[in-house]
């Protein structure tokens, strides 16, 4: 399968993506129950990953390592706000929970893992020239 689209419309589907993940977790996290955050956190991390995918591959125009580096770094820093915005909605949804260790671990150990997943997909998303923006039409 092959993606070629408008800048615009990659860029507004991972905006998308991106808010409808934070509405899923600020919905269905820590207001539903305790039990069902970390479900939602987890799908909601997959929608990141696809909307940073969606935004660095056709970024990379043949570069697979310009593509996965710049995955990896957009994903972590996208785990290391969403342990921000999870220990945001579980306080105020009245949990007790120390913020400080929990974006700790989620920025050291989740990230990486994450980040490393998204920036292998994307390097050989970029090598398969897989997605791609639309050529501009002449003048």
């Amino acid at each position: 399968m092959q993606i070629v689209a408008p800048r615009r419309t990659l860029i507004l589907a991972a905006a998308c993506l991106i808010g409808a993940g934070v509405l899923l977790q600020w919905l269905l996290g820590y207001r539903l129950n305790a039990g069902s955050a970390p479900l939602v956190e987890v799908v909601a991390l997959v929608l990141y990953g696809v909307a940073v995918i969606l935004v660095t591959v056709p970024q990379g125009r043949g570069r697979p390592l310009l593509a996965a580096g710049l995955g990896f770094i957009l994903m972590c820093w996208a785990v290391h706000l969403n342990a921000r915005l999870s220990v945001f909605l579980e306080t105020d949804a009245g949990g007790d929970v120390i913020a400080a260790h929990r974006i700790l671990l989620a920025t050291l150990f989740a990230a990486p893992l994450c980040g490393l997943i998204v920036g292998v997909i994307a390097g050989l998303l970029v090598r398969g020239d897989r997605i791609r923006f639309a050529p501009k039409a002449a003048s």
